[in-house]
């Protein structure tokens, strides 16, 4: 995310929950799916694959595959001995959907690793160079084989973008419920509307879903999503009338369901469909408009026109359209058409996909989009879009690999200006410029708002405005953000971006706002589980609020397989590992990028009691500090050590000031993000000798802890309270607030309470003490017993010294 405009992460909230979430399996698991009751059974060497059951048997034990894998291998099976290209291996096992070769080479890995095969000396699967894969297996097929009945958990298969891709190493949220990680039933699921939308009216808003393809030629399929594209972006600039964006309305999986279930899943009133068929220079187009509601077709056309006509084609159906709407709503009024569409089908459509991949928010796919962008621009030297889609790219692969994005930002700069040079127009240009600016905030938010009011089905760029509003402005704008984020859920409701958000800053009267953050998180995955934004906050959730190592190790390590650059990813892995004891771990871990080590040089040193390189991490200009202040692992503690070590406070106490916003009035600026390193501050004050300002601080601190505790569940909060009430000299307070701190599921560095933390030394050998921290390494133990586990039955990598390099070798 970009430390600019994704607001730094500073929505975290933490703390422990009084009552642990639990969930159910058919959360995450899709139903079962229907088969025909004598299906497909192969033998494949030595392997047994029957399709019906979705099960694949060596010597009648089971193989666990996850649902994609099992697609692939029926894909190859199907198709042997031949090869299948990674074009044919998209089509038939993430049919509809865009995704990387790269996408396609991890899933045979995976698939691979599953099955015990080896790429250099293949029993079951080949890599053909440059074209693709092949099954070196024998297969039989077995005729007329009675199928029995299908597994209660079986995976169904994917019904949305990117959707249903199971997570590698086995780690699938549906695999670690199965495991017993996860029981009972507390979530619930996503409700059958939007729910932050559901507020909006539906009637003025209208749902362009996918044409279907009738022509003969399969190769025409790009026009059947190409038209009610272009429909789509001419119909968003009609006043008044909402439009839902396409990565929404495309991805819904329309041909199971009514209209009125299609109209709640997208809020929407209306929905446009209708079919497409070339013959030869000729193009017929039938397009249908339906009220959802009723499932009434209350406006029809079919038009027939020649090919090169399509982009007039394109605006005479988006009026007809328009002028049918408002005959219906009675306030929809056409504005003068804005184009930011290329002229150029083609160019077009490879913008499309490569919009879809810079959704994804990861680095892998980030790449894979920058060679769509510059298709279209080669195609369309004059597509303005193009231009700024390219310039977020690659702004957005620099920033997911921790990069310093000053120097990117001015050699991207020309393809903005080229933008903005070929179409003042473009909304595009005007978010992109804004999203990844640092400029002066009142230019960037005149650029957002030029953006909205031009591009106003840009759920991606509404939904960064949102996070700007948020986070970036000097003053919350809590009203106007929470506006444009309804807007951006209202036109991409099928958005795991703007769902994300709308999670991380949710809340709810009477309830933690620890408890809402993850419970919201958990419903984005159930969106989609392969969503790395939600998917890597919800395993620091697991681990900061409830405690649970082993599982946040598990949904982390799926993180770095889905985007293996962000060092930020790596980070709370190594945190996570080091809280189970795990250091080879947390060091390969970190070592996975090139800048990953020096990010972990602090907690690292920390974790060793090797106090003097941590402070002088904390002191220098490490990058332990270059993300945001909720990641800043053992910081605090860090510069408060060694100062107390060292005797240089006043070094310390304006790095920790400068650093946490305590440079005026630290009592008047506590907040979630500083408030730990307000009692550090206040230690090295009456170090320094200034008791009265301590005492001060330290007495704010604790009305603000107790206020906030109650508040949001914060992180830390009870050991921070027990820690103050031994500085204040209440020791049997301190260790019955210190055991309850524990005992509620805050274990976060426990390792450094109980070894080094100063406050806690003079009682190292009190028996109460030492009762507290034998349970918690009964706990740790515990969850270490449960990483090996996940680790036999490869839920999560063994990491050792090699595993970094052989990674980086694949």
């Amino acid at each position: 995310m970009h430390t600019e405009y994704s607001g730094r992460y500073q929505a975290e909230v933490g703390g422990p929950r009084e009552g642990e979430y639990r969930v159910v399996k058919a959360m995450i698991l899709m139903p079962t799916a229907q088969h025909d009751p004598r299906s497909e059974v192969y033998i494949v060497g030595d392997l047994r694959v029957d399709v019906g059951q979705q099960r694949v048997l060596r010597a009648d034990r089971d193989i666990d595959l996850p649902n994609l894998s099992f697609r692939l291998l029926v894909a190859l099976v199907e198709a042997a001995p031949n090869v299948l290209g990674n074009e044919q291996l998209m089509e038939r096992v993430w049919p509809g959907l865009i995704v990387s070769p790269e996408t396609v080479n991890k899933r045979v890995k995976l698939l691979r690793d599953a099955l015990g095969d080896d790429a250099q000396e293949p029993r079951y699967i080949a890599g053909v160079r440059s074209r693709g894969y092949r099954l070196v297996a024998s297969v039989a097929r077995l005729e007329d084989h009675p199928a029995t009945a299908t597994d209660a958990h079986t995976i169904a298969p994917a019904t949305r973008r990117y959707g249903a891709r199971v997570l590698p190493w086995g780690v699938a949220l549906g695999l670690i419920l199965a495991l017993g990680i996860w029981a009972g039933l507390r979530y619930r699921p996503f409700p059958t509307g939007t729910p932050a939308a559901s507020n909006a009216s539906s009637a003025h808003t209208v749902a362009v879903l996918a044409f279907d393809s009738i022509s003969a030629e399969a190769s025409d399929g790009y026009l059947a999503q190409g038209i009610p594209e272009m429909i789509l972006n001419r119909l968003s600039h009609v006043q008044g009338l909402a439009v839902i964006a396409s990565s929404s309305s495309f991805a819904l999986p329309t041909r199971t369901m009514d209209s009125r279930e299609i109209g709640q899943r997208l809020n929407s009133g209306y929905l446009v469909g209708g079919s497409v068929q070339r013959e030869a220079d000729r193009l017929r187009v039938s397009v249908q408009l339906v009220d959802a509601a009723t499932g009434f077709m209350v406006w029809s056309a079919r038009f027939d026109r020649q090919l090169h006509d399509i982009f007039d084609l394109e605006d005479e159906i988006s009026d007809q359209l328009a002028d049918a709407i408002a005959v219906r709503t009675g306030s929809s009024k056409r504005n003068p058409t804005v184009r930011e569409r290329s002229q150029n089908v083609e160019a077009y459509l490879a913008f499309l996909k490569g919009r879809t991949l810079l959704g994804r928010f990861t680095v892998p796919e980030s790449e894979a989009a920058v060679p769509y962008f510059e298709k279209a621009i080669g195609l369309d030297p004059q597509f303005a879009a193009a231009y700024a889609s390219l310039y977020d790219a690659h702004m957005q692969v620099a920033d997911g690999r921790g990069q310093d994005l000053a120097p990117l930002r001015e050699r991207y700069r020309p393809l903005i200006e080229q933008a903005l040079a070929i179409d003042p127009q473009s909304g595009a240009a005007y978010f992109a410029r804004a999203m990844w600016g640092n400029t002066d905030v009142a230019l960037r938010q005149a650029d957002f708002r030029r953006g909205a009011a031009l591009d106003p089905s840009n759920g991606r760029g509404l939904t960064a405005y949102a996070d700007f509003l948020k986070n970036d402005t000097p003053f919350e704008q809590s009203e106007e953000c929470q506006r444009v984020l309804r807007q951006a859920l209202q036109i991409d409701p099928m958005s795991p971006w703007a769902h994300f958000k709308a999670a991380v800053w949710a809340t709810e009267a009477g309830v933690s706002k620890t408890d809402v953050a993850e419970r919201k998180v958990f419903e984005v995955l159930e969106l989609d589980p392969n969503f790395v934004p939600a998917l890597e906050r919800y395993g620091k959730y697991r681990w900061l609020f409830d405690g649970k190592f082993a599982e946040a190790v598990a949904i982390e390590e799926q993180a770095i397989v889905l985007n293996p650059d962000d060092p930020w990813i790596r980070q709370k892995a190594t945190a996570m590992y080091l809280d189970l004891g795990d250091e080879v771990a947390a060091r390969d871990v970190a070592g996975g990028t090139p800048d990953g080590a020096n990010k972990a040089k602090l907690l690292l040193a920390m974790y060793r009691g090797d106090w003097r390189t941590a402070g002088l991490a904390a002191l220098g200009n490490s990058p332990w500090h270059d993300r945001n202040s909720f990641e800043d692992w053992q910081a605090g503690e860090a510069l408060r050590d060694y100062a107390l070590r060292t005797g240089e406070w006043t070094r310390a106490i304006e790095v920790l000031e400068a650093r946490y916003g305590f440079s005026k009035s630290p009592e008047a600026n506590l907040a979630l993000y500083n408030f730990r390193q307000a009692f550090y501050l206040s230690q090295l004050l009456a170090a320094q000798g200034q008791q009265a300002r301590a005492l001060e601080l330290r007495r704010a601190l604790a009305a603000w802890n107790d206020d906030h505790q109650g508040k949001f569940g914060s992180v830390y909060a009870r050991r921070l309270r027990a820690a103050m009430l031994l500085v204040d000299g209440n020791r049997d307070a301190a260790l019955t607030e210190l055991a309850a701190s524990f005992r509620s599921g805050d274990y976060q560095t426990w390792w450094y309470t109980l070894q080094y933390d100063p406050v806690w030394v003079p009682l190292h050998e009190d028996p109460r003490f030492k009762a507290i921290a034998a349970e918690v390494r009964h706990y740790v133990d515990g969850q270490r017993s449960e990483l090996e586990t996940l680790r036999q039955k490869g839920s999560i990598p063994r990491r050792d010294s090699t595993t970094t390099a052989a990674q980086n070798a694949h």
